[in-house]
């Protein structure tokens, strides 16, 4: 079964970190925004209002609306089955029941197709809601029928040529079909008529870092940045770009920003330690900022290899087979580590 990144579902964040200069990995966080939930005063309301009047299916529906903004799916599926509970022919309840059906995490194909055949339900009753049309669009390329897919959505478009999230389920299906010209040319449309898009920014950022635009992808993640100046993955998304783009003294900076926001964020680490081993050759600061990372993260298997071949670099010989060593607990077909261990070897 196929899974998309699209418009609403989970947002992660792809850090490109190389463990070799010639290598790249990837790692792939939840994004998470601070003190989200305790600012929303709204949210309480809502739960007080609930505990005072459980049969409302109004305020059910508005508080699945609100976790799905939140991107707290749980609750969104909480309240969207609740809502469809109390009354199935409520429109907006089997919405949001059948929108929380296909977003919870690695949702079945049951879940999928019955959530296919709540949408036709509710075409079969408003044929030209273009937002159930996107999201039945999404029902099909979920399970790889993109061109099903692209037929509602131009459905949708048929409607409203204006239409936001057709544009973004589009694109993204053209980037899973690695399309990337019409993936970016979809996002694009998407911030175009949306300009505090937030999402939509960060996913043509992510999609520009992805083809190597790394000037572009910066403006994107510095927009992003500007309509919600905490979010991690807008500052990361700026400090990568610098990084990309050699100015590593105008990243270093980005990155401690990042820490001040969450020093838990170990990659923030991980790279000021790999811009200072591999391109200010500051091997010192290196070890500190490798050592750092694996405080907060001491099962994260990159880190001790590069800490082992900075040691390596260093002459410190013992400290580096101690290093590859704890890489090797972690994964003993690890090549990598296993390579620089025999290299070691042979330096003896």
């Amino acid at each position: 079964m196929y899974r998309i990144i699209f418009f609403v579902s989970v947002l992660t964040l792809f850090i490109s970190s190389c463990s070799d200069p010639k290598d790249t990995d990837k790692e792939q966080f939840f994004e998470t925004e601070n003190n989200a939930v305790n600012e929303d005063s709204l949210m309480v309301q809502l739960t007080d209002s609930l505990e005072q009047f459980p049969e409302n299916i109004d305020l059910w529906i508005r508080q699945g609306e609100l976790c799905k903004e939140r991107l707290n799916f749980q609750c969104a599926l909480n309240s969207g089955a609740k809502a469809f509970v109390l009354d199935s022919t409520n429109l907006g309840a089997r919405k949001l029941y059948a929108w929380t059906l296909i977003n919870k995490p690695n949702a079945p194909l049951a879940d999928i197709e019955r959530a296919k055949r709540h949408y036709k339900y509710i075409l079969s009753i408003k044929p030209q809601d273009t937002e159930t049309l996107v999201q039945l669009a999404n029902t099909f390329s979920l399970t790889g029928d993109f061109k099903t897919a692209i037929k509602y959505i131009n459905d949708a478009l048929r409607v409203d040529e204006n239409y936001r999230d057709a544009y973004v389920l589009k694109g993204s299906i053209y980037k899973t079909i690695d399309n990337k010209e019409l993936a970016l040319s979809s996002y694009q449309t998407a911030v175009q008529l949306d300009q505090d898009y937030f999402l939509g920014h960060l996913n043509t950022g992510w999609l520009l870092t992805d083809m190597g635009r790394h000037e572009l992808a910066l403006e994107y993640y510095e927009n992003a940045k500007e309509l919600r100046p905490n979010n991690l993955n807008a500052q990361y998304g700026i400090a990568k770009s610098y990084q990309d783009l050699e100015n590593y003294d105008k990243a270093l900076e980005k990155y401690r920003e990042l820490e001040k926001i969450d020093s838990s964020f170990y990659i923030t680490h991980f790279n000021q330690a790999y811009i200072k081993q591999y391109h200010q050759h500051e091997l010192d600061s290196a070890v500190y900022y490798y050592n750092k990372l694996l405080e907060i993260n001491p099962n994260y298997i990159h880190g001790w290899y590069q800490l082992g071949k900075t040691y390596f670099e260093q002459g410190r010989k013992s400290d580096a087979g101690r290093a590859y060593s704890r890489a090797l607990k972690l994964d003993e077909n690890y090549a990598p580590a296993k390579d620089a261990a025999e290299e070691l070897r042979k330096s003896y």
